[in-house]
């Protein structure tokens, strides 16, 4: 004698049962349809252990040899700049920050060739991202100074300059920015009618 078990009827919620034997071959069976957003659970937790385990790994990936390659060709990059081989240095700087992204010298040093060579807009943006890197590296807060003083804006400049006093009082580059200040003339004041 075979028995049968009563089916459940969930078809109102897109599944159901239906009679199975109990004794015969095979097992009771049900049937759920596969929904979208089932997919997309778990998504979430993904995207959290992505972000926690394997990006910050990939931030650290400048290793101890890079590093050393991206000072040294800094060295080189700087004393090219300092005999006027000006394309030389900017390779070779270039290929510092390539070596390590994250050098602000590298950054600050090409930017101070980019000034020299004419480009004071390419300079900017590499003294900014200097800054980014180290915001109390003085070769960038001077330089960006100092392009602020060209650009005319004093205010600007001064920001700067408080910057270098309170972290380097005694570099050169906050003399060179003083001095860089003291030489524009400021427009006369109004004078107030009696």
């Amino acid at each position: 004698m075979m028995r049968c078990g009563i089916g459940l009827d969930g078809s109102g919620e897109g599944w159901s049962i239906g009679y199975v034997p109990f004794d015969g071959p095979g097992s009771m069976a049900a049937s759920f349809p596969r929904r979208k957003s089932s997919r997309y659970a778990l998504l979430p937790i993904w995207l959290f252990l992505l972000a926690a385990f394997v990006l910050p790994q990939a931030a650290h990936a400048v290793d101890a040899r890079s590093e050393r390659a991206s000072l040294r060709l800094a060295e080189k990059g700087v004393a090219a700049a300092a005999v006027g081989r000006l394309e030389e240095a900017q390779r070779l700087l270039e290929e510092a920050v390539v070596s390590n992204p994250a050098n602000a010298e590298a950054y600050a040093a090409l930017a101070a060739v980019k000034d020299v060579a004419g480009n004071p807009k390419l300079a900017r943006k590499y003294y900014v991202i200097a800054l980014e890197i180290d915001p109390v590296l003085p070769a960038a807060l001077g330089g960006l100074a100092r392009l602020n003083v060209s650009a005319g804006d004093r205010e600007a400049a001064e920001i700067l300059l408080r910057k270098l006093r309170a972290t380097c009082p005694a570099c050169a580059e906050t003399r060179d920015v003083e001095r860089a200040l003291a030489d524009i003339e400021l427009p006369p004041r109004s004078q107030p009618n009696p």
